[in-house]
């Protein structure tokens, strides 16, 4: 079984045309509790999707590169529960709200439906159990991410995929970022999403 590629359909759905922008900084996350991270390194990733997807708000930069050869795109997103979205790049500002897409243009803005569940995988960008059975997951130790102090797991896809997926957790059992790298056909590629601003009260998306 493949592992999950975090972000990987959206990113090619939606933010090609966001190539070559730099999305600006962001804060540090708000401080969270400490947590009891399990020394079994399988059951920290495991633990620390649950985490996440308990998450009411979240910032993630995410950059792909690869996308096609030479190409990089970066973009960023803005997360707040239950379901709404926002994404920026060179192609401007999309929000989403469930199921429905509002892309913003100098004519206004256009709404387009969007597939049941394609954005679940925002919510868990690490893998399921059912996902990590029979693939060796190892503990890198101790990494720094941004100033913060976390801890680095690596999981290597079946064997002969290429694929290579690394969290760096904190000590609060949640991650930091995230990181794939694999194949698209015979075209590598690298996924990062780096995250801050968790549970922060103060980010919201309004209707556009």
């Amino acid at each position: 079984m493949p592992l999950r590629s975090p972000a990987l359909p959206v990113l090619a759905a939606l933010l090609l045309a966001a190539c070559g922008q730099q999305a600006p900084a962001t804060d540090a996350s708000t401080p969270l509790p400490t947590a009891s991270i399990p020394a079994d390194p399988a059951q920290a990733v495991l633990q620390a999707s649950q985490r996440f997807a308990a998450l009411r708000s979240f910032h993630a930069q995410m950059t792909l590169h690869g996308a096609q050869k030479g190409q990089v795109v970066s973009t960023s997103m803005d997360f707040v529960a239950p379901d709404r979205y926002r994404l920026r790049g060179a192609a401007g500002v999309q929000t989403i709200i469930g199921n429905t897409v509002f892309l913003a243009s100098e004519g206004g803005t256009q709404q387009l439906p969007l597939p049941a569940g394609l954005l679940d995988q925002w919510r868990t960008p690490l893998p399921p159990a059912a996902e990590l059975q029979g693939l060796a997951v190892e503990d890198r130790g101790p990494a720094d991410v941004g100033g913060t102090a976390t801890r680095l797991y690596r999981v290597d896809g079946p064997q002969g995929s290429g694929e290579t997926l690394q969290y760096w957790i904190g000590d609060d059992g949640l991650p930091r970022q995230v990181q794939r790298d694999g194949f698209n056909g015979d075209q590598p590629y690298r996924v990062t999403l780096r995250y801050s601003q968790l549970n922060d009260p103060d980010l919201r998306i309004a209707v556009p």
